[in-house]
C-alpha cells in the first residue's frame, strides 16, 4: 500500500529543489526580458519637441523625437537589473539602439541582443608604427 503522507511529502521536496538557487544558475537563459528591457528603457528616454502644424483652417500638434537622454537610459537598465558594459552613456545608448535594430525580429531576441551588447564593448588597442 502505498503512504500518502511520505509521497506528498517526496513531492513537496522535490518541487522545493527545482526552485533551488543553484538550479536557475546553471538555466540556459538568464537574459530572458533583456530586449523587451531595453526596448521599454529607449522608448521611455525619448525626447520629444511638439510641433504646430497648420492644415486648412486648423492646426496639428505632432510631437516630433529629437533625440535620447543616455544618462536616463543607464538608470533606467540599472534599474531593471541589468549590468552597464560602457562607462560613456552616449555610447552604451548607441550600441544598445544598434543592438535592438539588429535583432528585432529574430527567433531569440534577449539572447541576441545580450551577446550582440557582449560583443560591441569598445577595446581598442593601439598599434604604433616603428
Amino acid at each position: 500500500m502505498i503512504n500518502l503522507p511520505a509521497l506528498l511529502l517526496s513531492a513537496i521536496l522535490l518541487s522545493g529543489c527545482t526552485n533551488n538557487q543553484s538550479v536557475s544558475e546553471n538555466a540556459p537563459n538568464n537574459n530572458i526580458g533583456y530586449f523587451s528591457d531595453a526596448l521599454t528603457c529607449n522608448q521611455s528616454t525619448t525626447q520629444k519637441t511638439k510641433i504646430n502644424v497648420p492644415t486648412g483652417g486648423t492646426q496639428i500638434v505632432i510631437e516630433m523625437p529629437i533625440g535620447h537622454d543616455a544618462n536616463t537610459f543607464v538608470d533606467c537598465m540599472k534599474h531593471e537589473g541589468w549590468p552597464i558594459t560602457h562607462a560613456d552613456p552616449t555610447e552604451y545608448l548607441k550600441v544598445s539602439t544598434d543592438c535592438l535594430q539588429k535583432t528585432q525580429g529574430t527567433e531569440n531576441m534577449d539572447e541576441n541582443y545580450a551577446v550582440c551588447v557582449k560583443r560591441s564593448r569598445m577595446d581598442v588597442d593601439v598599434i604604433t608604427d616603428k
